[in-house]
């Protein structure tokens, strides 16, 4: 039922939006990455590319996500910790650094849901977020 409704949403904007169509194949084909570390490499590619961000990669990628996600307050903030954190075991994982098996599975879990909730709001939208929304999100 939820595919039938949500389709058409998700397949004009694929037409329209290539980088919503990118991070669409990112929230997909990571699936069969040979390794866990090149699996959380494609969904941040997927996310960095919904965002279009190349300036403070970190920074403003947590808290853009925090604000289009979650209500003002403390909820947001602990979402972009969160988010931030996210993102520090995405560059140990993509850099070859040491790190916990168990905490790389749980950062790759959580990085899926964290760009399958992006994809659902920008689906929801039915266009690419502009510089204007993602400023309007933080600082509206």
């Amino acid at each position: 039922m939820w595919l039938h409704a949500n389709f058409e949403r998700f397949n004009a904007l694929s037409a329209r939006s290539e980088r919503f169509r990118f991070a669409l194949e990112s929230g997909t084909d990571w699936r069969f990455a040979h390794d866990a570390r090149a699996a959380i490499a494609r969904i941040w590619a997927g996310i960095e590319a919904l965002f279009g961000i190349s300036a403070e990669l970190v920074y403003r990628l947590s808290i853009t996500a925090a604000s289009l996600l979650r209500p003002r307050g403390s909820t947001r903030v602990d979402y972009a910790s969160f988010v931030k954190r996210l993102y520090g075991v995405r560059s140990k994982a993509v850099h070859g650094d040491a790190i916990d098996e168990g905490k790389l599975f749980e950062a790759l879990d959580q990085s899926f849901i964290l760009l399958r909730d992006l994809l659902f709001l920008m689906a929801e939208r039915g266009n690419d977020f502009s510089e204007t929304d993602l400023q309007q999100a933080v600082l509206g």
